[in-house]
């Protein structure tokens, strides 16, 4: 009966159960959830030369000959060299690619990274 009651007094003041607060929360989490991931994979992925050499499909020997060669986007942590996802798959496009509209956008395009590009460029 107060079940009843609480549930009838929620929707004539449209104040919503706590089924729709639930709900509500929960889709609000796994967007931020969501948000998140997509700024590592843009934004702070780094790879090794064992990874990178699995993402472009090749030996691992080949991935120091490119570097050595100056061919890929590369960092150095500790002496050893690390890659930035987000600038190894620009890498791999075509300079000419008729295809640039239908790839994913990159993180400078990306609504959801603006705001985090321009906090980095200012702390620059």
């Amino acid at each position: 009966m107060k079940e009843r009651t609480m549930n009838r007094l929620n929707s004539e003041n449209s104040i919503p159960c706590i089924e729709e607060v639930a709900f509500e929360t929960a889709r609000i989490l796994k967007q931020q959830i969501e948000t998140k991931d997509l700024m590592k994979l843009l934004q702070i992925v780094f790879l090794t030369v064992d990874e990178a050499a699995w993402l472009l499909r090749v030996e691992k020997k080949t991935v120091y000959d490119w570097i050595s060669k100056d061919l890929l986007p590369v960092r150095y942590a500790n002496s050893k060299p690390i890659f930035l996802l987000a600038e190894l798959m620009d890498w791999t496009r075509p300079e000419n690619d008729k295809h640039t509209e239908r790839r994913l956008p990159l993180a400078t395009q990306c609504k959801i990274a603006t705001p985090r590009l321009a906090a980095i460029r200012e702390r620059s």
